[in-house]
């Protein structure tokens, strides 16, 4: 692999905090040690390579960190891909991308949204109802149909990652190109790291949220559940992931 470069994105609530880490002890496992780089306009968290929006600057300063390691290193994001970025990836980068049900990921943002106002903390606190969770999962959607648009993106799935996180190790060493022990990778993980595991329920919405509700959210984002959710579906390129509002629809 060289001093490749690993984006691990995500939808919001859709495990991708154990996406990351599993990509990132299976990497440490393999013998590339993972440290927090810390670079000034690039990595945003003094604990692990997490980053937003860089430019070609920070990309260039970004590459000649990791290559100054002379292995592969993993990077957390929530954001889209920046032009820098798509060109690291159309240069050879790995992209895994992260993927829930929008049902199950509203429910998980109603939940912390109330937590988050209980307690004072800004993050998702502007999540009241379901509207407001449809809203976010859109802006979401958006950012991941720009990241599947980019060369060689592996989705992941959060039932395999949450439910079978040995097959999910196993997958995502695949998608490396590494050897490891999918079983103590997931041991490790699920034991010793920050994973932020909330309900970690199945399906949820089947109990958790009303027929109707549920038929609104499919239908707004019929392209994702037909073209990505899926296992083995492939998107086609330039894919909006959200159905067209129809008129008259609030």
């Amino acid at each position: 692999m060289g001093s490749q470069i690993v984006f691990s994105y995500g939808l919001t609530k859709s495990g991708s905090t154990l996406a990351y880490q599993l990509a990132l002890v299976a990497l440490e496992r393999a013998g590339h040690p993972q440290p927090a780089l810390r670079l000034e306009g690039v990595t945003i968290s003094r604990k692990i390579n997490a980053i937003e929006h860089i430019d070609g600057d920070a990309a260039r300063r970004m590459q000649a960190a990791v290559a100054a390691h002379g292995h592969p290193m993993v990077f957390k994001t929530h954001t889209r891909p920046d032009p820098a970025v798509c060109r690291m990836v159309r240069g050879g980068a790995l992209v895994h991308a992260v993927v829930r049900d929008p049902r199950d990921i509203a429910l998980s943002m109603l939940d912390h949204g109330h937590r988050a106002r209980a307690n004072g903390k800004p993050a998702f606190s502007e999540i009241h109802n379901l509207d407001d969770a449809i809203r976010g999962i859109e802006n979401q959607m958006e950012t991941l149909a720009q990241w599947l648009a980019l060369p060689g993106v592996r989705v992941l799935r959060y039932d395999r990652l949450a439910f079978d996180t040995p097959a999910a190790a196993a997958e995502i060493l695949g998608h490396l190109g590494i050897d490891g022990d999918p079983q103590a990778i997931a041991d490790e993980v699920l034991s010793t790291r920050f994973i932020q595991f909330n309900a970690g329920r199945r399906d949820r919405h089947l109990t958790e949220m009303s027929d109707t509700d549920s038929a609104r959210i499919h239908a707004r984002f019929a392209p994702f559940y037909e073209h990505v959710l899926p296992e083995g579906a492939t998107p086609p390129p330039g894919l909006s992931l959200i159905s067209p509002a129809r008129a008259g629809a609030a």
